[in-house]
């Protein structure tokens, strides 16, 4: 083993030593300023929850500015991945413009935390789409980190249909209530990736009629299956898939389009049925549906967070 390989190991194997959610444990430093952190989220949760809507739209979208002009690893990050997708002419544009964005997303979201607030006043659904959505009895749904995808899943609650997703968990167990207190409020069963058994209690629900909703197309510690995504090689969780065929259910793809004024969105609903298809190539047909439904609106998209070429072949020769 080289010492670079063995000090990357090492690294992975302090870092799952402090992580709660793989059975590690914090020391009395971690436990104090984490204490700190989680008090600072809740105080801005709080702070959030008192802004006028317009303010906190404004606020949030300085933020995203902010960390487009001072974050310069993260933008580069998001240059290359756009210029791996798009033409060299718009790569300036959808960087910059998916930056202000993810801030009108995290307002958006914010906005689900207030009980006047109707997830179905931001998100039109038509026709079409609801017969897919109410005619699948239970489905594995898969949408995208595409404008405030938190909206999806409490859209179609309010369509009366038994929803839930499936998230990862906090860092921090004690800021789990408080991230999914609008996520429950709302009707939306949460199951949390991690926790034991999550897996049947995913199957539950599906068998028994809901839709399970999960966002598959950022970079997860998870198995996942080499696919060809946004037009170049890339690794997407395997387990929708494997999911949907163990449970004999049909998958949607249900991805948000923005409409005129950046603060309305479409659903926009399509059937991938998993017949007689392995996982890996189903798997292959979601990455396929996420990467359309990116693609007409990628100033939407959270270039920022993904992953390229370059990281698969890093990953590749850590193993």
């Amino acid at each position: 083993m080289s010492p670079r390989l063995d000090s990357h190991s090492l690294a992975m194997a302090r870092s799952v030593s402090r992580d709660l959610r793989l059975g590690g444990h914090w020391r009395w430093g971690q436990r104090l300023k984490n204490g700190a952190i989680r008090l600072c989220v809740i105080g801005l949760l709080g702070l959030a929850d008192r802004l006028p809507e317009r303010l906190l739209y404004s606020v949030c979208r300085a933020v995203g500015r902010l960390v487009y002009w001072t974050a310069p690893s993260l933008v580069r990050r998001a240059r290359e991945r756009v210029g791996l997708a798009l033409p060299d002419a718009e790569v300036s544009r959808v960087v910059r413009e998916c930056f202000l964005n993810a801030g009108t997303t995290l307002a958006t979201s914010l906005l689900l935390r207030r009980p006047n607030v109707k997830a179905s006043a931001l998100v039109a659904i038509d026709a079409p789409a609801r017969e897919l959505l109410a005619g699948a009895g239970g489905a594995v749904v898969v949408s995208a980190h595409l404008g405030p995808f938190e909206l999806v899943a409490p859209a179609v609650a309010e369509l009366g249909l038994p929803t839930a997703i499936v998230v990862r968990e906090s860092y921090d167990p004690a800021l789990d209530a408080h991230v999914d207190a609008h996520r429950r409020a709302r009707g939306v069963t949460v199951i949390h990736r991690g926790d034991p058994g999550a897996g049947a209690r995913i199957v539950r629900a599906l068998r028994s009629g809901q839709l399970v909703g999960v966002l598959p197309d950022l970079p997860a510690r998870v198995e996942s299956a080499r696919v060809d995504f946004l037009g170049t090689p890339s690794e997407m969780p395997i387990g929708p898939a494997r999911i949907a065929l163990a449970a004999g259910v049909p998958l949607l793809a249900a991805c948000l389009a923005p409409l005129g004024d950046g603060r309305r969105f479409r659903l926009e609903v399509s059937r991938i049925d998993p017949a007689g298809l392995s996982a890996t190539t189903l798997t292959q047909r979601v990455a396929n549906a996420l990467s359309r439904a990116i693609l007409l609106a990628p100033a939407w998209w959270l270039w920022m967070a993904a992953k390229g070429p370059g990281d698969l072949e890093k990953k590749r020769s850590a193993r």
